[in-house]
């Protein structure tokens, strides 16, 4: 019997069993869509926080704090379970502005954030305040203003209550009017609204949606807002990417100074360069693709299975055509090669499906986040389509093979028998 009719009659056969057959062939449908969709949406995910990442140019350092002895991800535990580091200072970022010491630095700006209610008028929102210093537009290369100014050096020297703030939350609580002028309401106190960002294109930052946030002067927003005296980073940028490593050493030794401290390994802080920020985001992505890719392969296991339960309930089904077909010539190894083929119509189909629905929700979910504001990469990951497809045939082979050596082992006399 050649390779057509086995098919014919596989097809035949599924065809007899349709609602057995969808139900076997969905089990796959999802199993592969949910590969296609986790993998493309992670590498997505990946291509939106590098290319932000390297929106602030290669030139940019960031000095955070950190526990003393132990690494980022015990500092950031850490400080989860509360506990705080208040050694970075407005002096550190005074030094760091000092010519003399660093010519190659292009602008300092010290960070802190808050959460506070802001309101105008009748409308009111939780946001998030973010006090930089005035250096801060230079610094961050995709902040830049719409409407109106960024405050100065001499409005954060003398701790006036200026504000500038984020295109979404203008839009929310200006509606048509010109919000330069206007004052908003901060803990029960004024601040004039100087200038409005451009959207800076993403919701980052712990979820927090950076064009809903209010900038607010460095020193104000310690001293009249926070009650504080401490940073939590320092961002900065030098004139040239081959200053890296001058500046790292030279920055060190100047907050060891400052610190007090004599042991390199009881730092306070660490200086990241930009490149080594979008290191880190490709390995955590990589690791995360990886798991969420062996959860998604779990269905198609689950799949794999029920296609063999599927395939033994057909061979109980069918023992008396088996016997009858080995009666009038069939060989053994038709007999495996046709619930085999009935496998993998059922693993292919079922993968075909899975790989364009996988496709057509990626591709809707990328654009439904640009549509949201988000500079997301349509990307499909070509590579899970494959690894999925062909994942998806194996597991016809495998989880169809020992079916169909059970229907070609029976023997004719004993299948002819059966009721």
């Amino acid at each position: 019997m050649n390779t057509s009719t086995i098919v014919k009659q596989s097809l035949i056969a599924l065809k007899a069993n349709k609602l057995r057959s969808i139900f076997s062939i969905l089990g796959i449908v999802i199993g592969v869509s949910a590969v296609v969709i986790i993998l493309s949406l992670g590498q997505g995910l990946k291509g939106l926080i590098t290319n932000e990442m390297e929106a602030f140019g290669p030139n940019m350092l960031n000095i955070a704090i950190k526990i003393p002895g132990v690494g980022q991800m015990g500092t950031v535990t850490s400080m989860v379970q509360g506990i705080k580091i208040t050694t970075l200072k407005l002096e550190d970022v005074k030094d760091l502005k000092d010519k003399s010491i660093f010519p190659y630095i292009k602008g300092v700006s010290g960070q802190v954030v808050g959460q506070e209610w802001a309101n105008y008028k009748d409308n009111e929102k939780r946001v998030m305040l973010y006090g930089c210093g005035a250096d801060y537009p230079s610094v961050m290369k995709i902040a830049k203003i719409r409407e109106g100014r960024f405050f100065n050096q001499n409005e954060e020297e003398n701790l006036n209550k200026v504000v500038a703030i984020g295109s979404e939350l203008a839009d929310k609580f200006f509606e048509n009017e010109n919000p330069i002028g206007k004052k908003i309401k901060i803990k029960g106190q004024n601040f004039k609204v100087v200038g409005v960002f451009e959207p800076q294109g993403g919701v980052l930052f712990g979820g927090f949606d950076i064009n809903s946030w209010i900038y607010v002067p460095l020193k104000t927003m310690l001293k009249e807002v926070l009650g504080i005296d401490y940073l939590s980073e320092i961002v900065l940028e030098i004139k040239d990417e081959s200053y890296t490593d001058q500046a790292i050493g030279d920055i060190s030794r100047l907050l060891r100074k400052n610190h007090n401290i004599k042991d390199p390994e009881k730092d306070d802080f660490q200086i990241t360069t930009m490149k080594e920020i979008v290191d880190q985001v490709n390995e955590i992505s990589v690791i995360l693709n990886l798991l969420l890719g062996f959860l998604a392969a779990i269905s198609l296991l689950v799949g794999g299975i029920g296609i063999m339960n599927i395939m033994l309930v057909s061979v109980s089904e069918r023992t008396r055509e088996i016997g009858l077909r080995k009666a009038l010539g069939a060989t053994r190894k038709s007999i495996l090669y046709q619930f085999l083929i009935e496998s993998l119509i059922i693993t292919g189909l079922g993968g075909f499906i899975g790989i364009l629905f996988g496709i057509l929700v990626s591709m809707v979910s990328g654009i439904g986040a640009i549509a949201y504001g988000l500079a997301w990469p349509l990307t499909i990951s070509w590579m899970a389509i494959a690894i999925a497809f062909f994942v998806s045939m194996a597991i016809g082979i495998v989880f169809g093979l020992y079916p169909a050596r059970r229907a070609a082992d029976l023997s004719p006399i004993e299948a002819m028998r059966k009721e």
